[in-house]
């Protein structure tokens, strides 16, 4: 039984790393979804190591729900725009879902902007121009990928608008879940007569102040998310 186990811990650690991750608002998670599940799925077939027998039901359950429920174009992009990623010529993935994923977000922009965006893609991925510098690169693994983009993105203006409005973007419901929560708090039985307009801007004042509050207390910090070394956290 114990055997069994610990194979079922080994299984998981490398989902429930990436449910940390996405499970923030703290943190812009969506440009480390892609990464996340690559790794996941990595992560269980070194347990089996070649014994494809052993990890094919579990990757393909994992796959499965991937395909049908998370897999989206804005996943690619974001994993595209991560200059994390991008810069890492060892790891970075060459699927063509992730270009495709890109060029379907290109479709959806006015066709003036697809020219543009088209060819800061190409500067951006030869680090041409603004990305040239050396510290883009050495910037690229210890900032926020959003900010790293307000930072080197100066000379693609339409592609940089685009690349921080989907990097600033987190991957859950958690803070839509919280707001339901002061809104069940404020909506109670005494006060269920109040107009729909009044209740909506007490709950918006009311969780603005606690985020104030909490992070005037904390001073917390956007660190990046270390994924160098995610591997090796431990579960607290």
């Amino acid at each position: 039984m114990w055997a069994h186990c610990l194979l079922i811990v080994r299984i998981m650690a490398p989902m429930i790393r990436l449910l940390r991750v996405c499970d923030t608002d703290e943190k812009p998670s969506l440009p480390y979804v892609y990464e996340g599940m690559y790794r996941a799925r990595l992560g269980i077939k070194k347990i089996f190591g070649k014994k494809k027998e052993l990890y094919k039901p579990y990757t393909r359950i994992i796959k499965n729900r991937w395909d049908r429920m998370l897999r989206h174009d804005l996943h690619a992009a974001a994993y595209f725009f991560n200059p994390a990623f991008m810069y890492d010529q060892k790891n970075f993935s060459k699927k063509p879902e992730i270009l495709k994923g890109m060029l379907n977000l290109m479709e959806k922009q006015k066709g003036s902007d697809r020219t543009k965006i088209f060819e800061g893609m190409t500067m951006y991925r030869e680090r041409e121009k603004s990305f040239s510098h050396s510290s883009a690169l050495s910037c690229s693994k210890t900032t926020r990928p959003d900010e790293w983009w307000k930072f080197f993105g100066y000379d693609v203006p339409v592609l940089q608008k685009l690349a921080i409005r989907i990097l600033s973007q987190t991957a859950s419901s958690s803070g839509c879940e919280r707001n339901w929560s002061v809104f069940e708090r404020i909506h109670t039985k005494r006060r269920n007569r109040l107009e729909h307009q009044r209740l909506n801007d007490l709950v918006y004042v009311h969780y603005n102040l606690r985020l104030q509050d909490r992070f005037s207390k904390r001073k917390r910090s956007y660190d990046p998310i270390d994924y160098e070394s995610i591997d090796k956290s431990e579960f607290g």
